[in-house]
């Protein structure tokens, strides 16, 4: 481990390592979801629909509700699932309701792959929210020791403050950079939870349409 990161904990005082373990968490967090939301990029769920669309046309029913099961998306070592076969194999199994009640069912399913894609998003972007504020108050904590040392021991001069100082600016710049992170990427999935759900909801449409010919 490199001495200066070293260093920075040791000057940080403790809201450093409270800040290091908000960092752990949220990253912990963006790697599982960027994992889930590979299975919604544009790509996946063009292939699908279009697959599922040209099944159904070919009265391969089955085959359709086959794939749809099957269907995985590989993301590094992972197999990643995409919610839009959930979707459409729900609209394909209920096929004999009415459209409006089919219509109905169709909508709580997207519901449903919707709260799946937001599940742990709440930790991410709370750290975002509440990581500069941990960090400012580390920052009041060393400005708060640079002071105190100065009245303690005045006549060594101004050196005496630095390391509180020091523990102010790490904690400035750690709070930052943990909750830029963890903003930009809760605002990207937020994105594409929006994105998805307009999706979702137009395919649905689309394959009742289908369906009810």
């Amino acid at each position: 481990m490199d001495t200066s990161f070293l260093e920075m904990l040791k000057n940080g005082g403790i809201v450093i390592y409270v800040l290091l373990g908000c960092s752990v968490i949220s990253v912990a967090v963006i790697i599982e979801r960027l994992k889930v939301f590979y299975g919604i990029r544009a790509k996946v769920l063009e292939r699908v629909k279009t697959r599922v669309r040209s099944l159904i046309l070919e009265g391969k029913i089955s085959d359709a509700v086959a794939f749809c099961d099957s269907f995985r998306v590989r993301w590094f070592f992972f197999k990643v699932y995409c919610p839009l076969t959930t979707v459409l194999k729900t609209v394909i199994y209920s096929h004999s309701m009415n459209k409006e009640s089919l219509t109905d069912l169709a909508n709580r399913t997207v519901d449903k792959e919707l709260v799946g894609l937001e599940k742990n998003l709440g930790i991410v972007g709370t750290i975002g929210n509440t990581s500069l504020y941990i960090g400012l108050f580390g920052t009041v904590l060393g400005i708060i020791n640079a002071f105190r040392a100065l009245s303690e021991h005045s006549a060594m001069g101004p050196s005496v403050v630095s390391k509180g100082i020091s523990e102010a600016l790490i904690n400035t710049a750690a709070g930052l950079f943990v909750a830029v992170i963890s903003v930009v990427f809760y605002n990207y999935f937020m994105r594409s939870v929006r994105e998805v759900t307009v999706y979702l909801d137009d395919a649905a449409s689309e394959f009742i349409d289908l369906i009810k010919k």
